[in-house]
């Protein structure tokens, strides 16, 4: 009784000054009125229909942005430089140590910071880019063991009070500067990733990748996103690393893992392989390298659909190859549809429904008809190389995306080119291609924590382990029907009962 008096006392306080907000019905299009022009709908050939499912999609992307986006948020406004000359990749050039959570839908007790340093193209040019921390309320703790692999009661490479990092890569988001997933409200990847392990006890440092985030370089040159060149992105996420560590040295342990899904799990894998081959390069980050968890990872890019891939990939290749032309893979449509998806700035979802199923947007002998399919895929491709471990592989069979038998065989040909690597295999029977991220998470947790704990592998050497669901696996829900909604303004806070 005298707990429920001290409640009921509690929940007085506010009432007795103030009345609470009024309710307001909120949609997911509640700050953006895009609509198509007449131009674009006849130049892109779309339907009534499709106008309609793209502006919805294009409506709900801009609703989702935290600040406005990249676009409108000054922190995406790169500082300027006297002379690059003496700048290095992974130079910090802008903290955000305290970034408004308020206008983020992340968990309640979980921090965000946000900065900008220096990264490379694949070419080696230096360029700018933006990343993310996300903090949780109380570092992770390490349970002590016994006998030969007790557990380091201070694993997380730093004095005492530092908080242990996970190098998070993501997965497809977009292709332009408007997807960095920093001004995304939910950081994009939201449970299935970067929110599971904050609530663990770690510090998730996140870079969006060059080109997403930051649009233009010191000379007002665009910078572009060169998605699917896994090595680039292997170095965006390390040159992050490196600029976390100078920009939060009280705050931030020296011992990281890596993990990374889809697109991220080839820049996780890449990451991997970086360190093994570029020793010298990254000497300062090696002596705190963990592992790395690559989950359902493209380790060949072109084994993705070619409606999809072609349009995306050729959008930055020119930026790798300069006598490119995107008409080589795509047809007349294909380009005005790519036209499109670049002025609106659509993300994966919209770029999806303007290309899917449709073979009449690019040439049938794209791939024979010149070496840049070929080429593209030597540089991008990860596998098959010495890497970094230890490394764990996740992939579901169910995968629509990545071929559960790609992963499989780059996995099968890797552990026997290096038969002496610590390479795993984590297989999720009938699991598709993000929810595997959610099918395996108390194994890839637990694999982080024992990798930062400084236990050794149980078992050394390659092997795998297969995975059944506990229910028949058409009784579970198989793709995810739900997402956060920011509830961040009075009017709205009436479906975040408690503040839950």
């Amino acid at each position: 009784m005298i707990a429920q008096a001290v409640l009921a006392a509690a929940l007085s306080i506010p009432l007795a000054t103030a009345q609470l907000a009024r309710a307001v019905v909120q949609t997911t299009a509640f700050n953006s009125s895009f609509s198509f022009s007449h131009a674009q709908i006849q130049d892109a050939q779309l339907d009534g229909a499709l106008v309609e499912t793209l502006q919805n999609i294009v409506n709900y992307d801009r609703s989702q942005l935290a600040f406005g986006g990249p676009s409108e948020d000054d922190f995406y406004r790169v500082p300027p430089l006297a002379s690059t000359k003496n700048v290095k990749p992974g130079q910090l050039l802008k903290v955000q140590a305290f970034t408004d959570p308020t206008a983020y839908a992340i968990p309640p007790s979980t921090a965000l910071s946000r900065f900008l340093y220096t990264t490379t193209t694949l070419n080696g040019t230096l360029i700018p880019a933006s990343a993310f921390i996300l903090w949780p309320y109380t570092p992770h703790q390490f349970p002590s063991g016994s006998g030969p692999h007790k557990r380091n009661p201070n694993p997380s490479g730093s004095a005492k009070g530092k908080v242990p990092a996970v190098l998070w890569t993501h997965g497809t988001s977009g292709f332009s500067s408007f997807w960095g997933p920093s001004a995304h409200r939910a950081l994009w990847y939201e449970h299935a990733a970067p929110f599971a392990l904050a609530e663990a006890g770690y510090a998730v440092v996140a870079p969006d990748y060059a080109g997403l985030g930051v649009a233009t370089s010191w000379d007002g040159s665009h910078i572009p996103h060169q998605y699917s060149a896994a090595p680039a992105a292997a170095h965006d996420a390390l040159y992050s690393m490196r600029a976390a560590l100078a920009a939060f040295p009280a705050n931030l342990g020296s011992n990281f893992v890596v993990l990374g899904h889809s697109q991220g799990g080839a820049t996780a894998w890449a990451v991997a392989e970086t360190l093994a081959r570029e020793k010298v390069a990254f000497a300062d980050l090696l002596p705190g390298y963990r592992g790395t968890v690559a989950a359902s990872p493209p380790t060949d890019v072109f084994r993705a659909p070619a409606f999809f891939i072609l349009p995306t990939v050729g959008q930055a290749l020119q930026s790798i190859f300069p006598t490119f032309r995107l008409s080589e893979w795509l047809t007349p449509l294909g380009e005005a549809r790519a036209r499109l998806a670049l002025q609106v700035e659509g993300g994966i979802t919209a770029v999806q429904q303007l290309y899917f199923g449709r073979n009449d947007t690019y040439w049938p002998d794209w791939d024979t008809a010149s070496w840049y399919a070929a080429a593209f895929a030597r540089l991008s491709a990860v596998g098959r190389r010495e890497f970094a471990g230890p490394l764990l592989v996740v992939q579901g069979t169910a995968d629509l995306y990545i071929p559960f038998d790609a992963t499989n065989k780059t996995v099968a040909d890797t552990q026997k080119l290096f038969p002496k690597s610590d390479l795993e295999f984590l297989v999720a029977a009938g699991v598709g291609h993000v929810p595997v991220l959610h099918a395996t998470r108390q194994f890839w947790l637990r694999w982080i924590e024992t990798r930062l704990a400084g236990e050794p592998l149980v078992r050394k050497g390659p092997f795998r382990t297969d995975l059944q669901s506990v229910m028949p696996i058409e009784q579970h829900l198989l793709v995810g029907n739900s997402f956060p909604l920011w509830g961040g303004l009075p009017e709205y806070q009436y479906e975040l009962p408690l503040g839950l």
